[in-house]
């Protein structure tokens, strides 16, 4: 596996009690690459992530598809594993969770 780069990330509502962020690869992302994302550094807590979407554009700004990465959060920082599939594609992943720990109620 090879780490992937993040290319650009939005903070889609800025000071949210939820806090949802969008990164984009470069077209250059392959299959199995890995993206690590610090939690903190975008709000949100080491224990407060709550959901990861995952999409893949296959050709550029033309065919996308959702994409099943396989994620795992080891003291605040989330990797992201991307799918068997096809290499030299953009990669966006939507994260959502929130700055405080403990159970979303």
């Amino acid at each position: 596996m090879t780490a992937t780069s993040i290319l650009k990330s939005w903070d889609v509502i800025p000071n949210c009690g939820l806090k949802t962020v969008l990164f984009a690869t470069p077209n250059t992302a392959d299959a199995t690459n890995t993206l690590e994302i610090t939690l903190a550094d975008y709000g949100i807590s080491a224990t407060g992530l709550l959901t990861v979407e995952s999409w893949v554009h296959t050709a550029d700004g033309s065919v996308i598809t959702t994409e099943l990465n396989t994620c795992a959060v080891s003291a605040g920082v989330l990797t992201v594993t991307i799918a068997a599939g096809t290499n030299d594609d953009m990669r966006v992943v939507q994260i959502t969770g929130r700055p405080d720990a403990g159970v979303f109620v």
